[in-house]
């Protein structure tokens, strides 16, 4: 009699993006793998998001609540899947027909926490923008080396992950649903790299439209707000990390993301261009230029040559004048173009790759 393959379950998130969840949900219910369910969390939206989703009746479970952020609907939607192995997908993203089929593959190989892939970047209108996310290639470091190291590990955003259901069992729900009303996936999956091993498949299993409402930076930041967004979603992630530390029986040195070369630039420019609104009341400017310089000679994903030049300038952000850094402020925080997808696709043709485990 043949095995039965286990249930899975794709978690939609959507909050007034009326404009992609069809697509979204269309990638859901085109899964290869079965059983699947298929479960669309709308977190309060105003426009016709609803009408959209409830059109699908009853191929999808939904769950319509107010507005109150993404934990909330991350908690919403955790609650309600029965499948195994978990994904939440972002509604302006799509995932590729084999992606739960390839994931599920993997966490039947070993015990992993949590199952992780590429995702391609494209514009509105799913055109690839020629880069892939995460910006740097997976790494054959541990997930808690690099932690220790830098405050997390190489993972793609939110819809590029899926997770045990019994890892999630153990850490949901979250509990300062405030304090997560953005970036939820920092909270699952930082908590999945303490938790125990994680599976990169290196393929590109999915989408993440770049399309300028997305609240991460990968279109460039914008705003004063997106800029204390940025570094301060890592702060959050790494005080849960710390926080479950007694569960997991890992623990590690406080603020470890100032030696993540990307946050604190973020961090700096900040420091040195909104004293007064700056979050992080104990920085100094010279402390995050030696955090800066400390993390270009230690991040273990760059090479030495790009290394010496983050190094230069950091020094640079720090004497430069206010002025300058101001007129030059959106080239500064302008989106890095990071790993390509080229060599990928080769790979992808030429059918060299392999699943990595961390």
């Amino acid at each position: 009699m043949p095995v039965r393959s286990p249930l899975a379950t794709i978690v939609i998130v959507n909050y007034n993006y009326e404009r992609f969840v069809g697509s979204a949900i269309d990638s859901a219910l085109e899964q290869s793998h079965q059983p699947l369910e298929v479960i669309v969390v709308d977190d309060g939206s105003t426009d016709s998001s609803r009408q959209i989703i409830s059109s699908y009746g009853r191929r999808i479970r939904t769950v319509f609540q107010e507005n109150a952020g993404q934990g909330a609907a991350y908690n919403a939607g955790w609650r309600e899947a029965r499948g195994e192995f978990v994904l939440f997908l972002d509604s302006d993203d799509v995932l590729a027909k084999e992606t739960i089929a390839k994931v599920v593959a993997a966490f039947q190989r070993g015990d992993a926490a949590k199952v992780q892939f590429y995702l391609r970047q494209v514009d509105g209108n799913l055109e690839s923008l020629g880069y892939l996310l995460p910006s740097y290639e997976f790494s054959r470091i541990d997930p808690r080396q690099q932690i220790c190291s830098y405050g997390y590990y190489v993972s793609p955003p939110a819809s590029g992950n899926a997770f045990r259901k019994s890892f999630l069992d153990a850490i949901m729900p979250i509990a300062d649903i405030e304090l997560y009303r953005r970036a939820a996936d920092g909270y699952t999956t930082g908590l999945a790299g303490v938790a125990g091993k994680v599976v990169s498949i290196p393929e590109v299993l999915g989408s993440y439209r770049v399309h300028g409402d997305n609240g991460g930076g990968e279109g460039g930041v914008k705003s004063l707000a997106q800029l204390h967004h940025m570094f301060m979603r890592e702060i959050k992630r790494e005080d849960s990390q710390h926080a479950f530390g007694d569960q997991f029986n890992f623990h590690f040195p406080p603020d470890r993301s100032r030696y993540c070369p990307g946050h604190t630039k973020h961090r700096l420019l900040s420091r040195r261009l909104f004293p007064g609104a700056h979050p992080i009341k104990s920085d100094t400017v010279g402390n995050l230029v030696i955090s800066g310089v400390v993390s270009a000679a230690r991040f273990p994903h760059m090479k030495i040559t790009r290394r010496f030049a983050v190094g230069v300038g950091f020094v640079l952000l720090g004497i430069v004048p206010r002025f300058l850094l101001r007129t030059y402020f959106r080239v500064i925080v302008s989106a890095q173009k990071r790993n390509r997808t080229t060599p990928i696709n080769l790979l992808l043709k030429t059918g060299n790759l392999r699943t990595t485990v961390n």
